[in-house]
């Protein structure tokens, strides 16, 4: 691409600049274009690293949920409970598990 500098008058702002040349048409099916490609992947290391901390999670949560398995009967006694009035939910309990102190 060509630039040419030429001042017309001292008051102009403007640059004239000359329009860039056209390059020979080809085939459209061989040329990609003049664009830069950014291919951004992460490791494998990284990628295995991710899947194993899932897992460990997985299963830290699942060993957690297996001892509190809740039994029909105390379902059907917190449903009871729950529809006359009488249940009173522990706020503390509820915060420190949600916070994972519990």
């Amino acid at each position: 691409m060509n630039v040419i500098f030429r001042t017309v008058n001292n008051t102009s702002y403007r640059t004239p600049v000359s329009a860039p040349r056209k390059r020979a048409s080809q085939p459209s099916a061989t040329v990609k274009g003049d664009y830069d490609t950014v291919n951004i992947q992460r490791s494998r290391a990284v990628q295995d690293d991710d899947e194993a901390f899932a897992r460990m999670l997985a299963r830290k949560a699942a060993g957690q949920l297996s001892g509190n398995s809740a039994t029909p009967e105390r379902l059907q006694e917190l449903g009871r409970k729950v529809a006359d009035g009488s249940y009173q939910p522990d706020a503390q309990m509820i915060a420190g598990r949600m916070l994972g102190l519990v």
